[in-house]
């Protein structure tokens, strides 16, 4: 590839969640439609600009998987030829169902693979909360009872903790968890669309039709001891301006960039596809402008790509890591403890002794 970047234009997805924040990051919505979620790399995003043109991503991937993925995306997707991220910017305007996702080995059963996630909240109204695991004391067997009900008793059995906007929190296969109402999250995730909605706090459609619920199929995978919280982010503070690490596991790490004017940085990686999301401010990655809103991929090569700041700017990047020397190393030189790495995995334990792949 002589050109090493795509400018993505994601899928949006109507939800009855969903509202029209989304259009605060440049994405432009249809008119009169909630949108609950933009699938900035969804196998159906089409690159708009760069290597690719008019093509998608899945095309991309499939067309040529080795090229497209590199050695440790590929790993991460059990070798399959698909796009080894799904990036998505969520708003919701109402509470999420409650769900749960299963693992890779729950989810080779049916021939998926299994979804563990990371939220970054972009934006929170006050006493917006996220839902992450049952409550400390509630068994399974009395969270079972209640979601029986269908109609929202679980709701009260969950733990929450309080939405605040540049809070991260990892959430592992597993986890009983739900997006609350008012929230605007970047969730970066396995390719996955599994999910066991569990409880949908009782609502019904305009049949007066409660939503399909998955109990034996989620309370099958369900960890009720997995209750994840907000990450420290670890400052690499390596070059102008801020780059911090958000979270990290086998599947993902996720960084956030605050650059100034004219700053570079060089964000290219061999084993894996890079996503860059820009929050806000301008930048360039190659010849591609990416405005607020905007998302580009990166695609594996062994020379630098550099992202250059037009202006002052801040940025996501997300990314499949090879642990020891995307993120433990880096960590490491930046001052972290092995106590700090490891809290960067969430509940997973992928970063537990600083592992090695």
């Amino acid at each position: 590839m002589n050109t090493r970047a795509s400018l993505v234009t994601p899928r949006l997805d109507t939800k009855p969640w969903g509202g029209r924040k989304l259009g605060r990051y440049g994405i432009d919505l249809p008119a009169g439609e909630r949108i609950g979620e933009a699938l900035v790399t969804a196998g159906e995003a089409t690159v708009t600009a760069g290597y690719g043109q008019g093509r998608t991503l899945g095309d991309l991937v499939r067309s040529d998987p080795a090229a497209h993925l590199g050695p440790v995306a590929t790993g991460a997707v059990s070798g399959r030829a698909m796009f080894p991220l799904l990036v998505k910017i969520i708003d919701a305007t109402q509470n999420l169902s409650i769900q749960v996702h299963p693992n890779d080995l729950d989810a080779s059963t049916i021939d998926r693979l299994g979804k563990t996630e990371a939220w970054h909240v972009l934006d929170a109204e006050p006493g917006s909360l996220l839902y992450l695991g049952p409550d400390r004391g509630v068994g399974l067997a009395r969270f079972r009872e209640a979601a029986a009900r269908l109609d929202g008793s679980t709701a009260p059995l969950m733990r929450t903790i309080p939405a605040q906007p540049g809070t991260t929190v990892l959430i592992p296969a597993g986890t009983i968890h739900a997006l609350g109402a008012g929230v605007l999250v970047y969730e970066v995730q396995q390719p996955s669309d599994v999910t066991y909605r569990l409880d949908d706090w009782g609502r019904v459609d305009d049949q007066g039709q409660s939503r399909e619920v998955h109990l034996a199929e989620g309370f099958a995978v369900a960890r009720p001891d997995s209750m994840p919280g907000l990450i420290e982010p670890i400052e690499l503070g390596q070059m102008p301006g801020e780059h911090q690490i958000l979270a990290a596991c086998r599947y993902f790490a996720l960084e956030r960039l605050a650059l100034p004017e004219e700053a570079t940085l060089e964000i290219g990686r061999i084993g894996s596809p890079c996503v860059v999301t820009m929050l806000a401010g301008d930048a360039t990655i190659e010849d591609l402008a990416l405005t607020q809103g905007s998302s580009a991929v990166v695609w594996p090569t062994a020379e630098p790509t550099t992202m250059v700041a037009s202006v002052s700017c801040v940025a996501l990047l997300t990314y499949v890591p090879d642990l020891d020397t995307d993120v433990v190393e880096r960590a490491r030189l930046a001052g972290a403890t092995a106590c700090e790495i490891s809290a960067l995995g969430g509940g997973t334990g992928d970063l537990d002794g600083a592992p090695k792949r």
